[in-house]
């Protein structure tokens, strides 16, 4: 089995004591996540996951927002933008408008 990379860690961590949250968060271990530039990047390659994401936005702010460790979050289906969103603020969800492609 795959170990999640440190970022996910990094949030499963802060989690740790709250067992409903980090049922939660189990979608993230198939993730492919990492940070450029004041952005937090979540790749999956399939929709519902992506789906899934965002139902628990929230759980995924709280952590970046109190460790600093970006400003936007973007979740990208294959190499696809899905989303985009800022942390801790009440912006809506900019989803994105382009149809997503198959060739990743």
């Amino acid at each position: 089995m795959k170990r999640p990379s440190q970022l996910v860690r990094l949030i499963l961590d802060f989690y740790r004591e709250n067992p409903t949250e980090l049922e939660q968060l189990q979608s993230l271990e198939n993730a492919q996540v990492f940070r450029r530039w004041g952005v937090w990047y979540i790749r999956v390659y399939d929709l519902q996951k992506a789906e899934a994401l965002l139902d628990i936005r929230s759980l995924l702010e709280d952590p970046i927002l109190q460790l600093r460790l970006a400003r936007k979050i973007k979740i990208l289906v294959g190499r696809d933008l899905f989303a985009r969103f800022a942390v801790g603020s009440d912006e809506p969800i900019t989803r994105s408008t382009q149809p997503l492609s198959r060739d990743w």
